[in-house]
């Protein structure tokens, strides 16, 4: 090896990364993406699947937003009313959720026992939808088997953590 070697393999190495400093191309301008914050939507915040004649199952909505929200069209379902073996829960026309507050879907409506006209949460737990009056999905959970004493809820109220709550809450903020 030479002893100009390393020099000029130095000198080398400095003129390319010149003439490549001195080459530009235009890069293309990156525009970060528009992100419209909706002003909050509907979550489901506590499920009660231990229902008996006279309490029935049931899935509490809560309104995270400082605003009013019209639930009306909303829909609400297990797996049979994806499938359409069952029918999907409507919420009626006109149902408004003021900011922070909730609202409680009772799955099972009709006042006979033996003839249930909405659907009934299996106690041995399974997975509901919630979507909004254009269709589209806002929220959906798989909860598990509870106690006749206990609901499975977000903790705190709207939050993306559920847990087995010991404190029954309908129509209120959830407590562990």
């Amino acid at each position: 090896m030479n002893a100009h070697t390393p020099k000029l393999l130095l000198l080398f190495c400095l003129v390319s990364a010149a003439i490549l400093a001195s080459c530009s191309r235009d890069e293309p301008t990156i525009v970060a993406p528009v992100v419209v914050i909706v002003p909050g939507e509907m979550k489901m915040n506590e499920i009660y699947s231990r229902g008996v004649v006279g309490n029935l199952d049931w899935i509490e909505l809560y309104n995270p937003s400082s605003l009013p929200i019209n639930i009306g069209g909303y829909n609400i379902y297990d797996v049979g009313g994806q499938g359409g073996t069952k029918p999907k829960k409507t919420i009626p026309a006109g149902t408004t959720v003021p900011g922070g507050g909730f609202y409680v879907v009772v799955t099972d409506t009709n006042s006979s026992a033996s003839v249930l006209d909405g659907f009934g949460l299996s106690s041995a737990g399974e997975k509901v939808w919630l979507e909004n009056a254009t269709g589209a999905l806002i929220d959906t959970v798989s909860f598990p088997a509870m106690l006749d004493t206990q609901t499975y809820g977000r903790y705190p109220n709207g939050d993306s953590t559920w847990q087995l709550l010991n404190t029954i809450t309908r129509g209120a903020s959830n407590k562990q």
